[in-house]
């Protein structure tokens, strides 16, 4: 099991001597009084780094979450509505569920420094309007629907977002039409689909989106699983897998389907593999690509470029992320190291080609420019990080658990932590502005 999961399901055990547990709270005090200053600099210093910022408290938190592509924009109203796809993670014994929310968002946000609280020391809710007006970021949930444990992964499907796919902890994967539930659960499970495969909890999970209703798994069983909703028998709700995959020897950590070669899934493990399976071919105990020494730990999430059909990216529990040119995987074209812990959820921007997105448990978010690597630093500079380092979020306490890029609005990120802190936040123009000496996405150095 990766460092990811195992940090989730951390106990202190009863049998562990009491020096040793002092030596571990004292140790803990350590780390949150080091995060606590971290933090409080972060607040303080934050009015100048964002566009625009919201914490807000989660009931319970949240293991997911995924922006909808879809926004309103209410006539005679500043702002627009964007929603948000999330999930719960309860205590033992009580509800959890896929959730829906919304999030107004003010039309044309200008930083608004005077928006920190010296005397609370409260940062964001709210942004400068282009009349010059402050405008709330409101933020609710609009819509619960009853889920069977907590959701390890919740993602929309492409082709109607109103279909929803999640993983469950006992490894199944359920399939639900949020149209057909009420915006109030009413305490009984009723998926529309269940997806019965794997034999243990996953954390992979993808939507084709090249083909309606198909989707691919991947769990701690060491399996893949791909699946066609439309194979599904009129009034029947469960479903077998299409084809299963035995290609890995150790815990799936992520699937993914490429972007652009739609024969193409991208697979990775705790077995330190990169593999990418081809669909076309029959076998399904060995994968058409392996990469296998990229990473000195347990691979957890891998991202196909959107623009480009060679380029994937890959994130370790070894604290580093791979880039990687398919063509060629004997080694990685780079590598990118900023984080402190397990780097454990990894996107690209979806209109900036060469900006990736990673976050780990150091509680940070990374956002690497692509088009900077090699470029020569001042002595000054290098204490900052590698050239290719562009911003670090450090607006959590705790360890990240997911993040988002907005689709419609530019640099627009959610982020969710292990606790329940979930955060809305726009970096400044005047830091990931568009500079004229940015190279071409192709153009970097291989």
């Amino acid at each position: 099991m990766t460092s990811k999961w195992i940090a989730r399901r951390m106990r202190i055990r009863s049998s562990v001597s009491s020096m040793r547990v002092s030596i571990s709270l004292n140790m803990f005090f350590e780390i949150s009084l080091t995060t606590s200053s971290e933090y409080k600099t972060w607040k303080k210093n934050s009015p100048f780094l964002y566009d625009m910022i919201l914490s807000t408290a989660l009931e319970w938190p949240t293991l997911t979450t995924q922006w909808f592509p879809d926004v309103k924009e209410p006539e005679d109203k500043n702002y627009r509505i964007h929603r948000l796809l999330l999930g719960t993670h309860t205590s033992e014994g009580l509800p959890n569920h896929v959730q829906i929310a919304e999030v107004k968002i003010p039309k044309s946000a200008t930083p608004n420094p005077a928006d920190y609280n010296e005397e609370t020391g409260e940062v964001g809710g709210h942004a400068k309007s282009s009349n010059g007006e402050s405008s709330a970021v409101e933020f609710s949930i609009v819509q619960k629907i009853d889920h069977p444990g907590e959701i390890n992964k919740a993602r929309y499907q492409p082709q109607n977002p109103d279909i929803i796919a999640t993983l469950c902890v006992d490894g199944k994967v359920l399939v639900f039409d949020r149209t057909k539930h009420s915006l109030q659960p009413d305490g009984k499970v009723n998926a529309q689909v269940e997806l019965i495969g794997h034999k243990q909890e996953g954390f992979g999970l993808s939507w084709n989106p090249h083909e309606t209703g198909c989707l691919a798994s991947g769990s701690e069983d060491t399996t893949v699983c791909l699946w066609d909703l439309k194979q599904l028998q009129s009034g029947s709700h469960t479903l077998k897998p299409q084809s299963r995959y035995t290609h890995h020897t150790q815990i799936v950590n992520d699937v993914q389907y490429h972007p652009i070669a739609k024969n193409f899934i991208g697979t990775v493990s705790d077995d330190l593999t990169m593999q990418i399976i081809d669909v076309r071919q029959k076998q399904t105990d060995r994968a058409a690509v392996v990469a296998k020494r990229g990473h000195l730990d347990a691979i957890n999430a891998l991202a196909f470029n959107p623009t480009s059909e060679v380029l994937v990216a890959t994130a370790s529990a070894d604290k580093t992320l791979g880039i990687w040119d398919l063509r060629n995987v004997k080694e990685k074209v780079h590598t990118l190291e900023g984080h402190n812990d397990a780097v454990t959820s990894l996107s690209w921007h979806p209109q900036e080609a060469g900006i990736l997105g990673s976050g780990s448990y150091d509680r940070r978010v990374i956002f690497w420019d692509l088009s900077r690597v090699g470029e020569e630093q001042m002595p000054d500079d290098q204490e900052d990080g590698p050239p290719e380092l562009l911003f670090m979020h450090g607006g959590h306490t705790n360890h990240l658990a997911d993040f988002s890029w907005n689709p419609n609005e530019p640099w627009l990120v959610c982020s969710a932590a292990e606790d329940n802190l979930l955060q809305i936040w726009k970096v400044a123009d005047s830091i990931v502005g568009k500079d004229d000496g940015d190279l071409p996405l192709d153009e970097i150095d291989r």
